[in-house]
C-alpha cells in the first residue's frame, strides 16, 4: 500500500477507471469519491470506491493522502480555487485534465501550505463519458504526461513527484515528464488538432444533405469521424484554455492542405504523391515505435 486513503474528485470514465487501476494494484488502503449523488451512490454499489469523501461539501479537511483531480479542465481549476486549502499537511494533489497550464497556474495560487500538486494527463479514454464505461485497463500501456514544474518541485516537491510517477506505473501507464508549456503545445498537434478535423469532416457531410454520400460512406469515414462523437462539455474548456497552441497546429494542417489542394486543382499529384509516401514511412516507424513501448 502506498496510501492509506486515495480521494478521487470526478468519479466518471477518468476517475472511474483510476479507482478500478488503484484497487487492483492495491495503492491505497480506502478510496473515496467526491461526486453527484447518483454517480457516487453507482461506484459504492459497484466496489468502485469505499466510502464518499464529505470534507469538501462541509468545508472540513481531507484526510486524504493522495488527491485525483478527473472533472473537465474549468472544473478542475475551480476545485483548485476553491478547495485546494482542504487538504490535509502533507497530501499530494494530482489531475487529468486535457490542458495543464491554467490548472497548474491554479494550483500554485490554490493549494494549501505543506501539500503539493503535480499536475498529470492520461492519453486515455474514450468518446463515451461516465463511470457506466470505466474499466481496471484503461491505462495499461498508454503514454501519461507528468509535469514538472521546477521551481515548486524541489525537496518534498521533488519526492511529490516521484510518488506520481510510481502511482501512474502502477496503473500500468507509462509516464513522460514534461512541462505544462510543452504539453499543451504537444497534445494540440496529436489530440486537439484531430478532435476537430474530425469534427469538421462530418461536418462537412452533415452540411452536404446529400443521401447518396451517407450511404456510400464506409468504414473509413468512420474510422475518421470516431471522435466527432465526443461531447461539447468536455471540449469547451481544452479549447477554451489552449486555443493558442490549437490555433498553430491548425495553421500547420491548413498549410499542407492548401499545398495538396492546389496540386490537385492543377491536375498535377507528383507532391502529393510524395506526400503519401513521407506519411508512409513516417507511420512504419511510428507504429515500430509503438509496438516497442507496449
Amino acid at each position: 500500500m502506498m496510501f492509506e486513503k486515495l480521494a478521487i474528485v470526478g468519479v466518471g470514465l477518468i476517475g472511474g477507471s483510476f479507482a478500478m487501476a488503484a484497487k487492483a494494484a492495491r495503492l491505497a488502503r480506502r478510496i473515496s469519491g467526491w461526486d453527484d449523488r447518483a454517480t457516487i451512490e453507482e461506484a459504492l454499489r459497484c466496489g468502485i470506491i469505499d466510502e464518499v469523501e464529505e470534507a469538501f461539501a462541509s468545508n472540513g479537511v481531507c484526510n486524504a493522502d493522495f488527491i485525483y483531480l478527473a472533472a473537465p479542465v474549468g472544473g478542475i481549476v475551480d476545485f483548485l480555487q476553491t478547495h485546494a486549502r482542504q487538504v490535509k499537511h502533507g497530501a499530494i494533489i494530482t489531475d487529468a485534465g486535457s490542458t495543464k497550464r491554467e490548472i497548474c497556474q491554479a494550483a500554485r495560487g490554490g493549494i494549501a501550505d505543506g501539500a503539493h500538486f503535480v499536475g498529470g494527463h492520461p492519453m486515455a479514454g474514450s468518446h463515451e463519458r461516465g463511470l457506466a464505461h470505466a474499466r481496471a485497463d484503461l491505462f495499461r500501456d498508454s503514454p501519461y504526461a507528468v509535469i514538472a514544474d521546477e521551481p515548486s518541485q524541489k525537496g518534498a516537491g521533488a519526492i511529490a513527484l516521484r510518488l506520481v510517477i510510481e502511482v501512474v506505473r502502477g496503473i500500468g501507464a507509462r509516464p513522460l515528464v514534461m512541462s505544462a508549456e510543452r504539453h499543451d503545445q504537444v497534445v494540440a498537434a496529436i489530440s486537439h488538432a484531430p478532435q476537430l478535423l474530425s469534427t469538421i469532416l462530418a461536418l462537412s457531410l452533415a452540411d452536404a444533405g446529400d443521401e447518396a454520400m451517407e450511404q456510400l460512406a464506409g468504414a473509413g469515414f468512420t474510422d475518421m469521424t470516431r471522435l466527432a462523437a465526443s461531447h461539447w462539455s468536455v471540449w469547451e474548456d481544452i479549447c477554451a484554455t489552449n486555443g493558442d497552441e490549437i490555433a498553430a497546429a491548425l495553421a500547420r494542417l491548413m498549410a499542407l492542405m492548401e499545398t495538396m489542394r492546389g496540386e490537385l486543382a492543377n491536375g498535377h499529384v507528383t507532391q502529393t504523391g510524395d506526400a503519401f509516401r513521407r506519411a508512409n514511412s513516417f507511420m512504419r516507424r511510428f507504429q515500430s515505435r509503438a509496438g516497442d513501448a507496449s
